[in-house]
């Protein structure tokens, strides 16, 4: 068996990843992760664009950068707002002062068609966010800005290379704002036990 790496294979593993572990830590605590998940966004972003313009003027983390083959201002904010929102992403996850408990008035069909609702949206909102901050784009930054192909070279190649890549993007508002949807579409149609 031949397997050929490629950016496709990379993202759909990362999806299965992604929702493995959604089954394995459970629906509340998927949305759990999904909620983090547009917090850390936000905050790694706007992180991210203060940290980036401010840390770049240190030699020492410039050096540091660069042994990473990271060689430019943006290409740092760029690294910087994708490690802070990892890093967000997992301490909301495992530490979130915050508590999730959908209430369980369905069917068991039903809760695991939710579930995989909820596993599959908490991976493209995941990896969407990555792709977007890998393309430059600031959510709180600047406006109105077009998920540009053209004037990102880097995401440009990446692609030509990769039809899955190029889907994500394409459609990355419609996996940002899937997610609250789905979980506010339940919210209506579930019952309040109090």
């Amino acid at each position: 068996m031949n397997i050929q790496l490629s950016w496709d294979l990379f993202i759909v593993v990362f999806f299965i990843v992604i929702i493995s572990y959604s089954f394995i830590i459970g629906r509340d605590n998927t949305l759990k992760v999904i909620l983090g998940t547009y917090v850390a966004a936000i905050a790694s972003d706007a992180l991210g664009n203060i940290l980036g313009g401010t840390m770049i003027a240190s030699p020492v983390f410039m050096k540091l950068l660069k042994s990473m083959m990271i060689e430019t201002v943006d290409e740092a904010t760029v690294f910087i707002k994708v490690a802070f929102f990892v890093l967000f992403v997992i301490l909301f996850a495992v530490r979130g002062a915050f508590y999730v408990q959908v209430i369980e008035d369905r069917s068991a069909g039903i809760r695991l068609v939710l579930s995989v609702i909820y596993a599959v949206l908490s991976a493209g909102l995941i990896i969407s966010v990555i792709l977007v901050f890998v393309s430059g784009i600031s959510f709180i930054g600047g406006g109105s800005q077009a998920l540009s192909l053209a004037s990102n070279p880097t995401l440009n190649g990446l692609v030509k290379q990769s039809e899955t890549i190029r889907i994500m993007l394409k459609y990355a508002y419609v996996w940002f704002c899937l997610p609250a949807l789905a979980f506010l579409i339940h919210s209506f149609y579930s019952t309040k036990k109090e």
